[in-house]
């Protein structure tokens, strides 16, 4: 009986100092995190770093974007002059040509017969041409002495204007057959591009009839149809901006060389041509262009660089920053310039307006402005 209530007493005991340490590590860990918590220094105010640019104000025009076509400054159906078969043909669709470069060349074998035999026969009449002017310079002389008759002298002297004019006549038909020796060559006209071949080697080609059709692309035209309201604000000299859908990173310079008075009966425009160089050949006849044409008075207005619009819930707004702190303020886009758009709303020159971290910026935040 003693034994046992010696054992209960022990195991009381050993309770009591479990729970007595228990407390005392809950205290001191307790103590650890007060004073752990009053030695870190208050965290601050969390900002959203973004870059600015300001609002600045320049003179502008107005501008509209029209749709054009490209045609080559050049297009010639080349055509052979004389009628013939033709013996060479040396180029094909594609091949690059400079002025004067053969594009077809004709047999000859009957022209070469012609000139040959036209030679002789001025070679014969300057013969006989020869000997009536020495017969009538005779003639002359026995007249003078009176032992000629003046009808044996007027018949002399008919002789050797007849054998003049024959050999003029034949002079006449060697350039002739001469001609029809260069003709006989079909040359290119301008230096360009053959687009269409029309005939080939021992085909009959007739007077006329066509060799190869050739474009020239070394500067080109837009032929753009321009609205009835724009007729009156555009010149001739106008410098425009042209960008091609085949050329998506490229932009080139033009000018208005053409304004056509008469307008199309149906659509009501009025047909402009744009002269565009095309040094490297990047602009193909035919494809698709857009032009940027200015037009009305110049105007003052506020530009920002696009990057600066914000569109959230259908409406356009600017994040304007003020000593750390963002405001939204409404604004309506109008024209792009260049890599900036025109705005309109309560802006003033100078104001910094966030362009990169403005997606989800609102009013009252607070922003560190990054270099």
């Amino acid at each position: 009986m003693f034994g046992v209530r010696s054992l209960i007493i022990t195991k009381g005991s050993i309770s009591m100092q479990l729970f007595c340490a228990a407390i005392i590590l809950l205290a001191l860990f307790l103590g650890g995190c007060e004073q752990q918590e009053a030695e870190e220094p208050p965290q601050r105010a969390h900002t959203s770093p973004v870059k600015v640019s300001s609002v600045t104000v320049k003179e502008i025009q107005q501008s509209v974007t029209l749709v054009g076509t490209v045609e080559p400054w050049k297009r010639s159906l080349v055509a052979s002059e004389i009628a013939g078969l033709v013996e060479k043909y040396p180029l094909n669709e594609g091949d690059v040509v400079q002025t004067g470069d053969v594009l077809a060349r004709l047999r000859t074998d009957t022209i070469d017969i012609h000139i040959k035999e036209a030679l002789a026969r001025r070679r014969e009449g300057i013969a006989r041409y020869r000997k009536a002017k020495l017969q009538l310079n005779r003639t002359q002389a026995l007249l003078l002495t009176g032992t000629a008759s003046r009808q044996q002298f007027e018949d002399d002297e008919a002789e050797a204007f007849a054998l003049r004019e024959q050999l003029i006549q034949l002079e006449s038909q060697i350039r002739e057959y001469q001609d029809q020796l260069r003709m006989s060559k079909v040359l290119a006209p301008f230096a360009g591009q053959i687009i269409k071949e029309h005939t080939e080697v021992g085909q009959w080609v007739a007077e006329g009839g066509p060799v190869v059709e050739m474009v020239d692309l070394s500067h080109v035209q837009v032929d753009v149809p321009l609205p009835e309201r724009y007729v009156n604000e555009v010149t001739l000299g106008d410098v425009v901006t042209a960008r091609f859908d085949a050329l998506p990173l490229m932009t080139f310079n033009g000018t208005i060389f053409s304004i056509v008075a008469q307008a199309n009966s149906k659509s009501r425009t009025f047909p402009i041509k744009i002269d565009i160089s095309n040094p490297e050949g990047r602009m193909k006849s035919g494809m698709f262009a857009r032009i940027t044409l200015s037009v009305g008075q110049p105007y003052q207005a506020m530009l920002l660089p696009k990057d600066a619009v914000v569109l959230r819930g259908g409406a356009e707004f600017v994040i304007v920053v003020n000593e750390g702190t963002v405001t939204q303020i409404p604004v309506q886009s109008g024209q792009h310039v260049n890599h900036s758009v025109e705005v309109t709303g309560d802006l003033s020159e100078g104001m910094d307006v966030v362009v990169q971290g403005n997606e989800r910026l609102f009013t009252g935040q607070q922003v560190t402005i990054l270099e």
